[in-house]
């Protein structure tokens, strides 16, 4: 297809200064009129106008074809509109303007626009990433007819999954958005300009006809017909512009010729972002990228906000959690995205609209490759002056030689950084996003003594350092949680969140609507706590890059991951504070490496203190160290002497080394070093080294079998653990497969649970078949547990009791074929299914499940039967014992329970259905 784009004033000849940048941003046009307001408005198949308000889309005002299936993986288009549609507006133009040469701007339209004035055709652009910009000519003074034409049929086969066009994401709305103005100008004019350190390249327009001779900063120039670029010298303004100092200057430019003359005031900031040894220095200084990816999930309106305020409102609350960085998965922000970084200090990775799953391979289709390349051109010619535009990215996760386009860009542009899939040679791109080898979701288990490159094989560790390129971690994260459906209410626009009702009425079908927001906080909560895992991961590995959590908030498509402690309109779930997030992310973090989680009472505590420091300059400072239990009682403490902590490095404090036999009680408790004017705390578990397991009170049973069903009927108390590698329902694995791989049929001998594990579910169970379950809830005062402290989630004193404590699981789940050393443990545990109970029985540990399925599961319960009465605890809390303080702990905390006055289960379970969950 042909790709009509105005002139492109950076040539392939133009050489820069590698990784030395000055920009700008922002156009002053000397005359401007607004074209926001009412339109006339058709549908290519109906003849009959309409009014409709621009900017904005034509579904979100009613104009399409309502929705007839209610969409179950994603919220649903209620109104959608694709084809052809038709915006008229009749116009006038300013007797000011007489000689003028007027051009329309579009922002941002999807995907293919062409205009009309007075009925004579002035061609069509095609950009998903940039504004669609007309030159009209001189047009006179007096009223005209403008009809644009945008057309959102698909017109490549970018990847039906590229969020610059997704229904998983904003969708592929119909409309304009953003500016829609009329410019006017002399017709010899400035059309840009780039700043360097050292020169200015300025592209110059001449629709006169004729060659003009003009003056520009004092130079002479001669400007053929239809225009040029040229070089001039210049001295920029300090200081630089930097994360922690944003200064932005400003330039004004004014350009004469004897008849005419422009100016044009260019804001910019000067910065360097250079690699080195496998970190990023910017101004010199190594620097670490951390935030959120964005992916292009706007509920209310479906499309990205156009307007600055809304971008500074964004960019502010990602700061508020210590982030520093924003990927934009598969698309390209607008303008005011830009400028609100520049503002702030934050950087931004753009990537062009292109995902190739679902589709060929780059390389493939040479239309589309034509132009995906003009794309990258138009977004650099078009927001590459910022400084906030640090990385330039060639779409997501796609195979095929995408490096062509990483040399065209660098060919022309070397302001920023790139990359493409698989960079892991300079040929490639400038750093490494690598994902499943490289920095994704890499949670180990309940320690805190690795880095991220004890993931990758040593073959593979040493082929990266040698290449010296920076590695940023790849979608870290995706650990879902439960939703609070209180946020429906809150989808207001076109976007219908017919599957969260769908999940919502599904959990009150299994009688567990009361415990909504319990679900929501105690997965939340756990969910938070692996974040703090893998990001502390990140700043322990050392030289490192970054890492792009994959989102900080909910992802409303592909099977709908709610892997956010935001929700998909950036509001908080209440799960963590800003402040509290910052301890673990942010410029300053202090760190700690130790071996394990769980302690008896005759372990010494050992640990090594680090700080990992990104701030602009070294600081002196001493390290205080405390651990404490949770009524704040010193268990013990001590400093560590002042000294120089570097920045750009991951700084030793000391060694912590203390006694825990002064725990005479199971206990949690906090460990917290400060350090550098920030703090940062984690839990560990101590219990005593001796336990009473026996209770003549108590029988203790393997098997629902016929000593136990007698022992029962005598009226005796019994705890049954019932074995986690029995019962259990196979797991379908499946990509996007039907509901019934999500669902098991009822209860029955040998089928009555889902495997245990500690991990919850990687992003969405209909993405990705999986146990799926989302940790544990329970009433940390019950009596069951007053020998076990807990908290209402997991933590990590659950994880090797439940089992499937690292992210081994969800490495295969994302395609990761490499053996890795994880020492994860299996058959720890199961949930046996409960949805046959009574509507308000509730086990004493619940297993909370996934929202698509939200059956009612138990990991420890209790009921009468008969004149017994029955514990079950489906863990196992036998194996290797000796070796597993947590396990011996629960087991005795369970026995004190099952002998106490306090075990009177509430309901009595039929007897059947005991029979059919518990014997195999």
């Amino acid at each position: 297809m042909k790709i009509h784009r105005p002139l492109n004033p950076i040539g392939k000849t133009w050489t820069t200064l590698v990784g030395i940048l000055l920009f700008f941003s922002g156009q002053v046009f000397s005359q401007v009129q607004s074209l926001a307001g009412e339109w006339q408005f058709r549908m290519d198949s109906v003849q009959q106008l309409a009014a409709i308000q621009l900017p904005g889309s034509c579904e979100e005002q009613g104009f399409g074809a309502k929705a007839t299936v209610k969409d179950s993986n994603r919220l649903t288009r209620n109104i959608r509109y694709v084809g052809k549609a038709w915006y008229q507006k009749t116009i006038t133009i300013p007797q000011q303007w007489k000689g003028k040469r007027v051009e329309l701007f579009l922002e941002r339209c999807l995907w293919e626009s062409a205009i009309w004035l007075d009925g004579k055709p002035f061609g069509l652009r095609n950009s998903l990433s940039t504004p669609h910009l007309y030159d009209l000519g001189v047009v006179t003074p007096g009223t005209h007819t403008l009809l644009v034409s945008v057309d959102n049929t698909i017109k490549l086969p970018i990847g039906e999954w590229g969020f610059a066009l997704a229904d998983d994401t904003q969708g592929n709305w119909n409309g304009i958005i953003g500016r829609l103005e009329l410019r006017a100008t002399d017709p010899v004019w400035i059309r840009q300009v780039l700043v360097f350190p050292d020169h200015l390249k300025i592209s110059i327009g001449n629709a006169t006809g004729k060659m003009q001779n003009a003056t520009i900063r004092n130079t002479n120039i001669r400007i053929p017909t239809g225009g040029a670029v040229i070089a001039l010298p210049f001295t920029p303004a300090a200081p630089n512009w930097d994360e922690f100092a944003p200064n932005m200057q400003e330039l004004q430019l004014t350009l004469k010729t004897q008849q005419y003359s422009h100016t044009k005031i260019v804001p910019y900031g000067i910065r360097s972002l250079t690699t080195k040894n496998g970190q990023f220095l910017l101004n010199g200084r190594p620097t670490l990228f951390r935030g959120p990816n964005n992916e292009c999930v706007y509920p209310k309106t479906q499309y990205p906000p156009m307007d600055k305020a809304s971008w500074l409102n964004l960019f502010t609350i990602c700061q508020s959690y210590g982030f520093n960085f924003m990927r934009f998965n598969s698309w390209c922000p607008p303008e005011a995205a830009f400028l609100a970084a520049n503002e702030l200090g934050y950087f931004l990775q753009v990537e062009i609209p292109f995902w190739s799953i679902f589709t060929d391979e780059y390389g493939a289709h040479p239309a589309r490759e034509q132009f995906l390349e003009e794309e990258l051109m138009h977004i650099l010619e078009n927001y590459g002056n910022n400084p906030s535009f640090a990385f330039m990215a060639m779409g997501n996760e796609s195979p095929g030689p995408l490096d062509v386009l990483v040399r065209k860009g660098k060919s022309v542009d070397t302001r920023m950084l790139y990359r493409c899939q698989d960079g892991d040679t300079i040929t490639k791109g400038d750093f490494a996003e690598r994902g499943t080898e490289i920095g994704m979701r890499g949670v180990k288990g309940p320690t805190t003594d690795w880095d991220r490159w004890s993931l990758i094989r040593t073959k593979e560790v040493e082929k990266y350092k040698q290449l010296s390129l920076p590695t940023i971690g790849h979608e870290v994260g995706q650990w879902a949680s439960y939703p609070d459906y209180d946020q429906i209410t809150k989808f207001t626009g076109n976007l219908k969140p017919y599957n969260y009702e769908n999940y919502r009425n599904s959990l009150e079908r299994h009688n567990m609507a009361d415990q909504n927001k319990a679900f929501a906080q105690a997965s939340g909560r756990f969910a938070v706590s692996l974040y703090k895992e893998e990001i502390e991961g990140s700043f322990r590995t050392y030289p490192y890059g970054g890492f792009g959590i994959v989102e900080a908030r909910d992802f409303t498509g592909e099977g709908a991951a709610m892997i956010g402690w935001l929700d998909a309109f950036w509001d908080s779930k209440g799960l963590i504070s800003p402040a509290d997030f910052r301890r673990f992310c942010g410029p300053t973090v202090c760190l700690l490496r130790m071996p394990k989680r769980i302690y008896t009472n005759d372990d010494l505590f050992s640990a090594q203190a680090e700080i990992s420091h990104y701030a602009p300059e070294n600081v002196q400072s001493p390290t205080h160290w405390k651990i404490e239990d949770e009524q704040g009682k010193i268990v013990a403490s001590g400093k560590f002497a002042s000294k120089e902590i570097i920045t750009g490095k991951l700084n030793r404090l000391g060694r912590i080394s203390a006694s825990l036999k002064s725990i005479t009680s199971p206990a949690r408790l906090i460990v917290t070093v400060r350090s550098a004017g920030t703090s940062n705390s984690w839990n560990i578990w101590v219990y005593p080294v001796q336990q009473t397991v026996k209770s003549p009170q108590v029988k203790v049973a393997y098997d629902f079998d016929a000593a136990t069903k007698q022992a029962l009927a005598r009226g005796e108390n019994v705890l049954l653990f019932s074995s986690p590698g029995q019962g259990l329902n196979e797991i379908e694995s499946s990509f996007m497969g039907p509901a019934k791989v999500r669902e098991f049929a009822p209860v029955t001998k040998g089928k009555s649970a889902i495997p245990g594990s500690y991990m919850p579910s990687f992003w969405s169970m209909r993405l990705f078949n999986q146990i799926g379950t989302l940790g544990i809830l329970c009433n940390p005062e019950h009596p069951a547990l007053a020998a076990f402290p807990t908290e209402a989630h997991s933590d990590w004193q659950w994880a090797d009791l439940l089992g499937r404590y690292t992210a081994q699981t969800s490495y295969g789940i994302a395609g990761d074929t490499a053996q890795h050393d994880w020492k994860d443990k299996f058959d720890r545990s199961k949930a046996i299914i409960l949805n046959e109970t009574p509507a308000d029985y509730r086990p004493i540990v619940q297993m909370i499940d996934n929202y698509e399925r939200n059956y009612k599961l138990g990991i420890i319960f209790e009921t009468k039967v008969g004149k017994g009465k029955l514990l079950v605890c489906a863990v196992d809390l036998d194996t290797d014992a000796e070796n597993r303080p947590a396990a011996r702990q629960l087991k005795a905390s369970l026995l004190q329970y099952a002998a106490g006055d306090q075990f009177n289960p509430a309901h009595e379970l039929p007897i059947e259905l005991l029979e059919r969950m518990l014997t195999f």
